[in-house]
């Protein structure tokens, strides 16, 4: 498949506008579409709950769909949970781990609200929560990192920096997190879909994203991966139909997993729409994925060093396809809407849903701009030339 363009072909809106908001949600290719419109129109049915050949139909294709994403990341078929999306996941995590005083969760101060929230809200048990501050520039000291880890029974950290770009050394704190015997949590929404993402060479227990951004599946579907090793401390935290195999009036049994984790109807043309998006990317391949998105941030960074009112965030030398920035005097709010009125080109402006790493920026928020392989270096030019006449 080449890119940009057979990418862009099979989605109408790149014809239209230029989408440089792909770390809120990316659009979605029409393959995808058609996956989840041929599950509606030709076997609609629940799923594992019936003999009838379209519930027979809807079972096969859901379990392929986990099958699929098992594949992509390396794990077995048992290990992938599906969820709404990567916020839930953590929540799963926070709330499936059983927890006694004093346990200590580490963080750090460039998560995700999704990522620190939900285990925020433990302190309430007790649980002591310490964060791995960030320095100004938004890096990590990991000699800092490596004494707060000290005594942790969970580390849970972000991959990619939603706000920088900024790919954390990830490696470095798995191998501390294993050192301690803490279990690994890793929020890879900025990560799967835009490159390979792999839980063996990580080393984690647990592994969140969403369908809707890198992977181009839809919206309501999301993963967690959770590590065999775990099923056996790691409780479901939704009951109900769908994870049991007895019921009496004084007690229950749960199936294995991963129905144990699925309780009730689950999104079944989310599932079977993110398998083909999985497959989609695939065809691909995350070669000319990662190629054609540091192409595009290449161009950003070096034509925005000639807008000396403008000031981006991150490290050149270790940035993914999400650049934020602000313009000297400019609400970030109002830049995004000058681009989206100008020009057409849609990026996401504000906090980014990762506050303390915004104040620690010494900032109130910035414009995000983020890409993936549909987008083109001549979009870029737009965006630039917006850029340049904002200057005061």
């Amino acid at each position: 498949m080449k890119v940009p363009d057979d990418v862009r072909a099979d989605i109408p809106l790149t014809s239209s506008l230029i989408y440089f908001d792909n770390g809120a949600t990316c659009l979605t290719p029409r393959p995808v579409v058609e996956a989840m419109n041929e599950y509606y129109l030709d076997y609609r049915a629940n799923i594992h709950r019936g003999v009838h050949r379209l519930s027979r139909k809807a079972s096969d294709k859901f379990d392929e769909a986990r099958e699929t994403v098992a594949q992509l990341l390396g794990a077995s078929f048992e290990e992938i949970i599906f969820v709404k999306n990567t916020t839930e996941a953590l929540n799963f995590v926070a709330m499936g781990l059983q927890w006694k005083k004093g346990d200590k969760i580490v963080v750090t101060e460039l998560e995700h609200h999704s990522n620190f929230l939900p285990f925020f809200n433990l302190q309430n048990k007790g649980v002591i929560l310490d964060v791995i501050p960030c320095n100004t520039d938004g890096s990590l000291n990991m000699d800092v990192a490596a004494e707060k880890i000290q005594g942790a029974r969970l580390v849970t950290v972000t991959q990619i920096s939603n706000i920088l770009g900024y790919s954390l050394p990830l490696q470095e704190i798995s191998s501390l997190a294993q050192e301690e015997g803490a279990l690994l949590c890793v929020d890879a929404a900025q990560s799967v879909g835009h490159q390979e993402v792999n839980i063996s060479d990580i080393g984690c227990n647990f592994l969140a994203f969403p369908g809707h951004k890198g992977i181009m599946g839809p919206t309501g579907i999301g993963v967690l991966y959770v590590g065999h090793e775990l099923f056996s401390e790691f409780d479901p935290t939704l009951y109900g139909g769908g994870i049991i195999t007895d019921v009496s009036l004084d007690s229950y049994s749960l199936t294995p997993p991963p129905a144990r984790y699925e309780a009730g109807t689950p999104n079944i043309s989310g599932v079977i729409g993110l398998g083909a998006a999985v497959e989609y990317v695939q065809a691909i391949g995350f070669s000319r994925i990662e190629a054609q998105e540091q192409a595009l941030v290449k161009k950003t960074l070096s034509l925005f060093d000639e807008i000396p009112s403008l000031t981006w965030y991150g490290f050149p030398d270790n940035h993914s396809g999400v650049i934020s920035f602000n313009i000297s005097g400019k609400d970030p709010h109002e830049v995004a809407k000058i681009l989206d009125e100008s020009g057409n080109v849609m990026v996401r402006s504000g906090h980014h849903c990762a506050m303390p790493a915004i104040k620690k920026l010494g900032i109130e928020g910035a414009v995000r701009a983020s890409y993936h392989c549909y987008n083109t270096l001549e979009e870029i030019d737009v965006m630039l030339d917006i850029l340049k006449s904002l200057e005061t």
